[in-house]
């Protein structure tokens, strides 16, 4: 089908000069009442902590010195993408969004042609809870990169998240619809999952006149998860365990219990994801591994980003996300885990 034009890109204000909503570097939403049938689920991330020596310095530092020894350090990592990342983790830490955001906003001045720094930005701008700044820097992925269907994905995630609903559906609708390069294989089918589950929880009715009435059913699911990372060429895996032992990945795409994970990207950026309609009592182990990567010079550490789900595509969904980072292949970290039942009261 032809695609739709898109709407040009807002302005955005300066992200430092904006205040800041909760601290904490990691958001849940949370909705009222529930279906007394449904096991109650909980999310429970594992807290990535770099080891660099920037970030151990920040830690150490007293709250009033904090910003101080940033800027005493900032100048031996000025085109460092991680340390920007760490310094701005700990100020949410240490209960100092603004000056989070302060620090995340030398991303956006490090490069603005590199959609990859760009991308990652928007990321954590998301999981630090203002979706409203995200929104422009993830427009200005998606002119620099209009061939990747990440970059439609992204923002219309945003704008979801940004209370911007109709355009959100817009723009998943050119995920499912658009024909895409072989790299990226099904993200339309990631994408649809989302655009339903937005039809379905949006405050108001949306129109969905321009979508094909076929495509428009919804499949809540007990558990999700969703990996995506910042580096094409690079494939790392989402693996996860149920209470059975019984480990969901590339090599094993579905469980006895239902569990199932969507085709592997081995050319880059992901997503990657796993679903479960109907969650049975127990743990379920959340990892990431770096799997490989066919990029002839590799710089630095490859940076993901988790998104973890309950009662996804329903008024009682909550989430959580994280951003951590991953050197080599081979490497494996656990990022957190479902807990479905008693344990999760």
């Amino acid at each position: 089908p032809e695609s739709r034009p898109l709407a040009a890109p807002a302005t955005a204000a300066p992200m430092a000069e904006m205040a800041a909503p909760s601290p904490a570097p990691v958001q849940a939403k949370k909705a009222q009442g529930g279906e007394g049938a449904a096991p109650v689920a909980s999310i429970q991330l594992k807290k990535w902590t770099p080891d660099a020596p920037y970030a151990e310095r920040l830690r150490k530092a007293a709250k009033d010195q904090l910003y101080r020894v940033y800027l005493d350090e900032r100048p031996g990592y000025l085109n460092s993408t991680a340390f920007y990342l760490d310094a701005a983790d700990i100020f949410f830490d240490r209960g100092e969004p603004q000056l989070a955001l302060r620090v995340l906003s030398n991303l956006a001045e490090m490069d603005l042609e590199n959609r990859h720094i760009l991308r990652i930005l928007g990321y954590r701008l998301v999981q630090a809870g203002r979706a409203d700044l995200a929104v422009p820097v993830l427009e200005r992925v998606l002119d620099l990169a209009p061939e990747e269907p990440q970059s439609y994905r992204d923002l219309g995630l945003a704008q979801a998240e940004a209370g911007q609903h109709q355009k959100a559906i817009e723009l998943l609708g050119e995920v499912v619809t658009r024909p895409w390069h072989g790299r990226f294989p099904d993200i339309e089918l990631v994408a649809l999952g989302e655009l339903n589950a937005i039809v379905a929880t949006a405050p108001r009715k949306l129109d969905t006149a321009a979508i094909d009435p076929r495509l428009l059913r919804n499949l809540p699911l007990d558990l999700r998860a969703v990996l995506s990372w910042d580096a094409d060429n690079t494939d790392i895996d989402l693996w996860v365990t149920d209470p059975n032992g019984e480990k969901v990945y590339f090599g094993h795409t579905a469980s006895y219990q239902g569990g199932r994970i969507s085709r592997d990207f081995t050319g880059g950026y992901g997503p990657e994801e796993f679903i479960l309609k109907t969650a049975k009592p127990g743990k379920y182990l959340v990892q990431a591994q770096f799997y490989g990567h066919r990029q002839q010079v590799v710089s630095g550490a490859t940076t993901l980003q988790l998104h973890l789900f309950t009662g996804f595509g329903t008024a009682q969904q909550k989430d959580q996300s994280v951003t951590l980072r991953l050197k080599s292949g081979g490497e494996t970290v656990t990022v957190g885990e479902f807990v479905v039942g008693d344990a999760a009261r």
